[in-house]
Parts: structure tokens; C-alpha cells; sequence
């Protein structure tokens, strides 16, 4: 029942009246709201809204004000990001949601009360194997569905696991599930929950969006689409059941939607790309701020970019300026007048990610109490454990440590990118066998990044190196590398990082297939080491180098063509690939001398 004047509820009326004084995006909140009234079979109607665009943007204000649209119009609506580790977690997340507006899913939640039960007595077990522990803790879910391989009667498999693998782990996990539990159907719960799950997901989505509508939104995609973007795709297929007519799908990322996934629903999809405030639009919020001066408004909008949340953060105060960042900086912390609490906010800015053992890296003992208090800052994002600062927020405090000590700003990176490299190491992954663990890739992307900022030209090159590897690691082990190389080379003002990644990052676009992006980064990895490649080579020939990574550097293994006599120096600058290892050719005319020698110190610090 309405109360006086006809509003359900006092979170209505603020939802409507905080619609009203959003600036700007008007286009996309009044295309949202009428499709929200077209009927389902409406060749109008969209089912599909994708808004991308860089950091601070937008994305996730806009993706509220959608939210706020939806449940206006009596839709049910759930909102979920990077906070919901797996599959699992994000229907639970999406159902609780659901129930807090009246939309029960009754059928998910009982199984899901069973699953956890059932997981929790293996996990309480102490006879259950490594296997059936790691299944139901670090890996499950994206073994289950993250990529696109499948073994008969198994799912579908990560691209880190081979078949033969993940048959022998879940066939262990197997046997010791059937001998615990009578029934089968709880076997096949622990073993493939999101298979198990998802159908009784979609009947309950199907029984709600009977009444009402259903509005699902996904912000930070780039954060997320390794494992949600497969099972979004798996829902539109019908793989789980028939979706209702009157479901809606939001996804917020910096990136688009890639064509060649979702391409085959363009007809039912909207895609948005957010832009910078317009000059008038900045203007229209700094007015609602307060801020009347011309020329602090003209120094906020040179500042921000005119990027909305820049534009908010910086709308107070109009002090002298000598330093933008700085100014940044400033606006961020003028709430905090404690000089030892300022200077901890600058040092934790430089990690991409914060827990308490990188804290402690930066300020010793004070740790945990600086972790907690981390936590409370409105730019602070916490998930899964770990902290970090909205990267708006994080740049100009990156750019103001720079600036300010850049002694000490390679000082601090130096001791992150060790402290990285030896958690990296006690995992006790060795070759190639650390891609299969995301724990292992978490770490070695961070040590990458750190490892630029404290000393990029004599490590480029081994970087390029690791990126070779996360060519053989799928497509999403590259886009978080060439996200190191950009943010690196952004966050130590390094020109030649950024054009690189560019450069690679145009070959990745036009060719997806990993070797022609693989052949180009190791021939910069080549080009970029400061020691030259030395060898001997038969007279008149052209020797064919092998290049084979290992642990102590890259080991280039000569083909002699023929014997002869002398020595020369090799040039490392023509490269090939025959479809298996990249080969280096090179031009000789001298005797063999030693068929293996390095060019470059380890990629990893080893």
C-alpha cells in the first residue's frame, strides 16, 4: 500500500528525487526508462544494455541510476561486481537481492543451502583428499566454466588445465564425494555446482519475471568477464533453461563488449559508450556544488578531464595552484589533517592492491591498524580481502609521489616488486606450470608492474618475456598483461612503455591468435636487451637459433648448417616462427664454437 502521497517508500522518494539532480546521461537514463515499457515482443525493445569507458567515467554512478529507473517501475532488480569470487557466489548474491524485494527463488536457495552444507562436511573431513578440497575452494568454478574446452561428461574446462588433467582431479574428487554421500545427486552438486545450480536460477528468474520485470547489472566487467562473461553467454544460449521475456542484462566495463562473443545479439543489444562530461555539463555540477568562481571552475575542468567523478571529487575548495596533481591530491585528503595519516595514504597509493603484507612493506608494524583504517576512505574498494583505490583517485597521488621523491618512488617499487617475487616463489610453481594458478598470476602480474615502475630500462625486456608467456596462458592472461604495461608506463611517465603497448595491443586487435602477437613481443624482448648475442656460426651459412625459455633466461640452441672455423656476432634482430618455438636467424660465416649461450638475466629475479 502507497503511503500519502503515493510513494511506496521513503527509499522511492530519494531514488527519484537523486534521478532528478543527476547531471548529464540523459540519452541512455530516458532510452532505459521507455524500453522498460515496450512490450517484450516489441522489435523496439532491447534486452542487452553494454556501457563502457575509461576509469571515472561513470560507469557504476550510471549503473546506479539504471537500478534506481528499474526499481521505480516495480522491476526486481540485483546489482553485482569483483566482490563475488565465483559463480556460485554471484547467483547467491543476485538471489538474496532478489528476496530483499519481494522476489524469492525459493528453488536456488534450498539447493544452495543444501550445497554449502554438503561442501562444509568436506571441507570439515580430514581424510578428503587435496583434490575434493581444491575443488571446493580455489579452483571449482573457473575449472567448471571460465573457458571454452570441455571433456565429455565434465563441463566445460579453464584453459590452464589440459583434459587429461582436470579428468584425473575431478574423477579423484569423484570417487571420495560417491563415497561419502548416498546420494548421487549431491555428488554431482559438489562436483559441478554451478551446472547443478543455474537451472533452478533460471526457473526461479522465469516464475518471478512472471509479475514483474527482471533487471540484472554487472559493473567492472573488465574486472570480471574471465569468469561471469561465459556464463552470461551459456544463459543466453538456454544452456541453464529458456529465459523470461522480461529479463534485462546491464554490463559496465572499461572495455566493449567483444564483437566476436557477442556479436550474434546486436539486434537486441544497446551499446553505450561513455564520454567526458561536455563543458556545460561540468559546469552544471561545480553550479550545484557551490562552485561560482570562473576560475577555479576553469582550473577543476582542466584538472578532471572533465571525467564526472574527477569533476565531484574536486568541486570543493579553491586553493592556489602550482601542481595539478598536487591539487589532486589536496582535494582527496583535505578531510584528513593528521600529517602521519596523509603521508600513509600517498605510500599505500602505490600498490595496485593492498593487504596487510604489503603494508607492511611500506610501514612495518603498523600494518593491520593501517589496513583497517584503509578501508573506511570512500575511494577505498574492498573485495576478496584485499584493498585498492578507485583509479581516479590512485593516479594523482601516484603522479604527486613521483614528482615529489622520485628517489624514493623507485626505492618503494623496488621493495614491492621483491616482496611480489618471493610470495610468487613459495607457491612453488616452477616453468610454465605457475599459469595454471591464478593465485601464481595474480602475484607475477603484480611483480611485473612494480618491477617497471623501479627500473624499466634495464627490465622491459624481461617483461616483454613474460608476456610471450601469457600468450600461451589465453586471451585473458593478455589483456591483464597489457594492462601492466599501460599502467606501469602511465604511473612512472614512461612514453616508450605506453607506445609499446599500443603497438602490441594493434596486433592483438587485428590478429586474436596468440603467435603473431607472441613472435612480435619476444622479438621485442630481443631488441631490447642491453646484452648483444654472441656465437659462432659455420662459414656461408644461415644458422637457424632456437630460443627456449627457462629459469635462468632465455637458452638459444644453434642448428649448425656446417663446420667451419672463427667466431662472429650474431644479429638477433630477424625472427621467425615455424609454428612451433620461435627461431632467430642468423647470418655466419665462422666455425661453430659453443651451441648455448644467454642473452638476457632470468625473466622473474631468479
Amino acid at each position: 500500500m502507497a503511503d500519502v502521497g503515493g510513494a511506496r517508500s521513503l527509499q522511492e522518494i530519494i531514488r527519484s528525487r537523486q534521478s532528478d539532480d543527476f547531471i548529464g546521461r540523459r540519452r541512455q537514463r530516458d532510452g532505459f526508462r521507455a524500453n522498460l515499457n515496450l512490450e517484450a515482443t516489441d522489435p523496439a525493445r532491447k534486452f542487452i544494455f553494454a556501457l563502457h569507458g575509461q576509469a571515472g567515467i561513470g560507469k557504476t554512478y550510471l549503473l546506479r541510476q539504471l537500478r534506481g529507473i528499474a526499481l521505480l517501475d516495480g522491476a526486481l532488480v540485483a546489482v553485482t561486481d569483483e566482490h563475488e569470487p565465483d559463480l556460485v557466489a554471484l547467483m547467491a548474491a543476485i538471489s538474496q537481492q532478489l528476496a530483499g524485494q519481494g522476489g524469492e527463488t525459493r528453488g536456488f536457495t534450498q539447493r544452495f543451502t543444501e550445497y554449502r552444507q554438503r561442501r562444509d562436511e568436506v571441507l570439515a573431513d580430514p581424510k578428503s583428499p587435496s583434490a575434493a578440497r581444491e575443488l571446493l575452494t580455489t579452483g571449482a568454478f573457473r575449472v567448471a566454466f571460465s573457458a571454452a574446452r570441455s571433456v565429455a561428461g565434465l563441463g566445460v574446462l579453464a584453459d590452464a588445465v589440459t583434459p587429461e588433467e582436470a579428468k584425473a582431479w575431478l574423477d579423484e574428487a569423484r570417487s571420495f564425494f560417491a563415497g561419502k554421500f548416498r546420494d548421487y545427486a549431491d555428488v554431482e552438486l559438489l562436483l559441478s555446482p554451478v551446472g547443478e545450480l543455474a537451472p533452478l536460477f533460471v526457473d526461479d528468474l522465469r516464475r518471478l519475471a512472471q509479475h514483474r520485470q527482471v533487471v540484472l547489472l554487472f559493473d567492472n566487467f573488465e574486472r570480471t568477464s574471465e569468469l561471469v562473461e561465459p556464463w552470461l553467454l551459456r544463459l543466453l544460449e538456454g544452456h541453464f533453461g529458456e529465459l523470461p521475456t522480461t529479463l534485462l542484462l546491464c554490463i559496465a566495463g572499461q572495455h566493449p563488449l567483444d564483437v566476436n562473443r557477442w556479436g550474434e545479439y546486436s539486434g537486441i543489444s544497446v551499446n553505450w559508450r561513455l564520454d567526458p562530461f561536455t563543458a556545460e555539463e561540468a559546469r552544471a555540477l561545480l553550479r550545484r556544488k557551490g562552485v561560482a568562481d570562473e576560475g577555479v571552475a576553469e582550473l577543476v575542468l582542466e584538472l578532471s578531464g572533465r571525467l564526472p567523478l574527477l569533476v565531484a571529487a574536486l568541486a570543493d575548495g579553491n586553493g592556489e595552484v602550482r601542481d595539478p596533481s598536487g591539487l589532486a591530491v589536496e582535494r582527496f585528503l583535505r578531510w584528513e589533517q593528521d600529517p602521519a595519516r596523509r603521508t600513509d595514504v600517498l605510500l599505500a597509493a602505490l600498490p595496485r592492491v593492498l593487504d596487510e603484507d604489503v603494508l607492511e612493506v611500506l610501514v612495518g608494524e603498523r600494518a593491520a591498524e593501517l589496513f583497517d583504517w584503509l578501508r573506511e576512505l570512500a575511494f577505498v574498494r574492498e573485495g576478496r580481502g584485499r584493498l585498492s583505490y578507485h583509479d581516479v583517485v590512485r593516479a594523482p597521488m601516484v603522479r604527486h609521489g613521483r614528482g615529489r621523491a622520485p628517489g624514493r618512488f623507485v626505492f618503494l617499487h623496488d621493495r614491492l616488486y621483491v616482496h611480489y617475487r618471493d610470495r610468487r616463489r613459495a607457491l612453488g610453481w616452477t616453468g610454465q606450470d605457475g599459469w595454471s594458478d591464478e593465485e601464481w598470476r595474480r602475484l607475477l602480474f603484480e611483480e611485473l608492474y612494480h618491477r617497471l615502475c623501479a627500473s624499466s630500462r634495464q627490465t622491459l625486456h624481461l617483461v616483454m618475456r613474460a608476456g610471450a608467456e601469457a600468450c600461451t596462458a589465453g586471451s585473458a592472461q593478455v589483456r591483464r598483461w597489457l594492462d601492466v604495461l599501460e599502467q606501469a608506463g602511465r604511473d612512472s611517465a614512461n612514453g616508450a612503455i605506453l607506445e609499446h603497448m599500443r603497438n602490441l595491443e594493434r596486433i592483438w586487435v587485428s590478429d586474436p591468435a596468440p603467435e603473431a602477437l607472441r613472435t612480435r613481443i619476444l622479438d621485442l624482448a630481443v631488441m631490447l636487451a642491453p646484452a648483444s648475442v654472441s656465437q659462432t656460426v659455420g662459414p656461408g651459412s644461415t644458422s637457424l637459433v632456437q630460443a627456449s625459455d627457462i629459469e635462468g633466461g632465455i637458452t638459444f640452441t644453434a642448428r649448425r648448417d656446417e663446420p667451419g672455423g672463427g667466431s662472429g656476432q650474431a644479429d638477433a634482430g630477424q625472427v621467425r616462427d615455424d609454428g612451433s618455438e620461435p627461431h632467430y636467424l642468423v647470418d655466419g660465416d665462422a666455425t661453430w664454437g659453443d651451441d648455448d649461450f644467454r642473452i638476457a638475466p632470468p625473466v622473474f629475479g631468479e
